[in-house]
């Protein structure tokens, strides 16, 4: 069996519950429940084809018993709102989102279609649930620990460089993950003796512009 993370398979358990298991049987249903998936990526992520071939595996049929659409905006965050209302106004009986940005903009999309989301750092943070037990409203999903991997990984930096002393962080201030990220992260850089260079880049040609700038003034890490 092609193994999977633990999160696709909750995730995929979350769908199966809200939508496929709502108290109506297969022969019942009048036509295949629709799940709108939303990314910011260049198309359908690991994520989401996990979750699609663990509804397989279930027994679930693909355009017979679910439909799975996928909306992606190549990296555009800004594009996901568009994105996200396209969904609803096509009727989705379920939403599936991946990551901070996509399940910010499903929010702001509908408050009646429920919600599932993975991946994403800081869902109380960010105001997505209530609270972990109760999450109220008509999202949940799962979350993942990159709220303190991304820390970690910066004094895994410093050990491995010990004269490391500037990092320079790129971040697209659209994106709420990569926002959240600098400034968990920054708030320890004083234990390790750093310099943190936050950079706003929200466009190619300005982060080009960025890395060159910072090549030339020899920053360290990035």
């Amino acid at each position: 069996m092609r193994s999977r993370t633990i999160g696709s398979l909750v995730v995929m358990a979350l769908l199966v519950h809200v939508v496929l298991g709502a108290g109506v049987s297969v022969a019942d249903r009048t036509r295949p429940f629709r799940i709108g998936a939303l990314t910011q990526s260049w198309g359908p992520t690991p994520m989401i084809v996990e979750m699609r071939d663990g509804l397989l595996e279930h027994g679930y049929r693909e355009d017979v018993d679910f439909f799975l659409g996928v909306r992606f905006t190549q990296g555009d965050i800004n594009a996901l709102d568009a994105a996200a209302h396209e969904l609803v106004q096509y009727g989705v009986d379920l939403m599936f989102v991946d990551f901070d940005a996509a399940a910010r903009a499903a929010q702001q999309a509908t408050t009646e279609i429920p919600i599932v989301f993975g991946g994403v750092a800081d869902p109380i943070g960010m105001g997505l649930v209530q609270s972990f037990a109760r999450p109220g409203g008509n999202i949940t999903g799962v979350t993942d620990m990159e709220l303190h991997l991304g820390p970690k990984r910066l004094q895994m930096f410093k050990e491995m460089i010990p004269h490391l002393q500037r990092v320079w962080f790129p971040y697209d201030a659209a994106d709420a993950y990569a926002v959240t990220m600098s400034k968990s992260t920054e708030t320890r850089l004083g234990n390790w003796g750093l310099r943190w260079w936050r950079r706003w880049c929200e466009r190619q040609r300005r982060r080009e512009r960025s890395w060159l700038r910072a090549a030339s003034a020899r920053w360290m890490g990035f």
